[in-house]
């Protein structure tokens, strides 16, 4: 999300729960991305009460149940696209694996498998999937196409029953289904790939960290919470201390940046948070938000990473990394990465 210069940023981890929870101070009444879209993502832009209207009705798709339903069909899409990755010859690792990995599991959750090629071709980011140029218009012709689509469809795939949902005794408008959908294809594209992706990156770096969890599998799930923490997918969100609905005048100072990456480096709660610690026994990251804003998909983005660490922990694959160009975040968080600009690997014959 293209984020306005914000004229305060939260950075404790203590403070942060605490606006992140205070909604009247810190509204998310307010219009992102406005260079590229002119409606609200929602539930996440709009504040509580109507945003618990909306919640309610989107949580029974991401419910930790109703994700590991999916659980067989991540783990073949994770198995075969690895084996497939480092049996082929060197190639990038996002649109090769990581992108499309996450693309396939969405069509499961979805139920639109016949819509993965599409969404593998808009790359990692929809908003520059014709062009480095921002511009919402590939993301706008889907979601045009796929509202007249589920409208007439009675079949029970996400998109015809989004488009039939009531809130508040009132179907949702064209706009609302706009606003939902656009959030549903947006909210787990580039953070889950550049999770999956650091993993790769991180294991390449130090395979120490790999070979000792295929020799305890029950650390798994502590690492991945770490891996959460330190990537933090998401590193910043603004909230508004004016709410712009209804509003002609607007104070430019308004926006409140939320430091989710701040908070989870906060060394009074993280000891050597620049250490990426695979058995860290104490992990409240914030890395999904926290309060009534908490990310939907969390249950999606953790399943996901376990399902695609055990592939990687079973295969017969150690790597190293052939080459990159990673952009790392400013001072002083210069050690974490911020965004994977190109990374290929390559497999190590007898690795294990």
């Amino acid at each position: 999300m293209s984020q306005p210069k914000a004229s305060k940023i939260i950075k404790e981890h203590a403070e942060l729960r605490k606006a992140l929870r205070d909604t009247d101070t810190y509204s998310s009444d307010l219009q992102g991305d406005a260079d590229v879209r002119d409606y609200r993502q929602i539930p996440l832009e709009i504040d509580p009460p109507r945003h618990h209207l909306y919640r309610s009705a989107l949580a029974p798709y991401f419910v930790k149940p109703a994700i590991e339903r999916h659980i067989s069909e991540f783990r073949s899409n994770s198995i075969t696209l690895v084996d497939r990755y480092f049996n082929s010859d060197p190639s990038e690792v996002i649109p090769s694996l990581s992108l499309p990995l996450v693309m396939q599991n969405l069509g499961a959750i979805y139920n639109r498998p016949q819509d993965v090629k599409e969404w593998i071709s808009w790359g990692p980011d929809v908003w520059t999937a014709e062009s480095e140029v921002r511009s919402g218009d590939v993301l706008h012709r889907y979601l045009d196409r796929i509202y007249e689509e589920a409208l007439s469809n009675t079949s029970k795939d996400i998109w015809s029953e989004i488009a039939h949902l009531v809130i508040d005794g009132k179907k949702i408008t064209e706009v609302e289904f706009r606003g939902i959908a656009g959030v549903l294809l947006a909210g787990g594209r580039d953070t889950v790939v550049k999770l999956l992706t650091g993993i790769l990156w991180h294991f390449a770096r130090k395979p120490e960290d790999l070979k000792e969890l295929r020799g305890n599998t029950q650390g798994i799930s502590e690492a991945i919470q770490e891996f959460l923490r330190f990537l933090t997918p998401l590193p910043l969100m603004n909230r508004t201390t004016v709410p712009e609905s209804g509003r002609d005048s607007l104070p430019p100072d308004r926006y409140v940046g939320m430091s989710f990456m701040s908070a989870n480096f906060d060394e009074s709660v993280f000891e050597n948070p620049f250490s990426v610690d695979l058995k860290r026994p104490r992990n409240p990251h914030l890395s999904f938000g926290f309060g009534p804003h908490t990310c939907l998909g969390n249950h999606i983005a953790e399943i996901e990473a376990k399902v695609f660490l055990e592939a990687l922990i079973q295969s017969q694959f150690t790597w190293q990394i052939r080459s990159e160009d990673t952009k790392f975040h400013d001072s002083p968080f210069g050690l974490v990465p911020d965004q994977f600009r190109s990374l290929q690997l390559v497999a190590i014959a007898n690795a294990r």
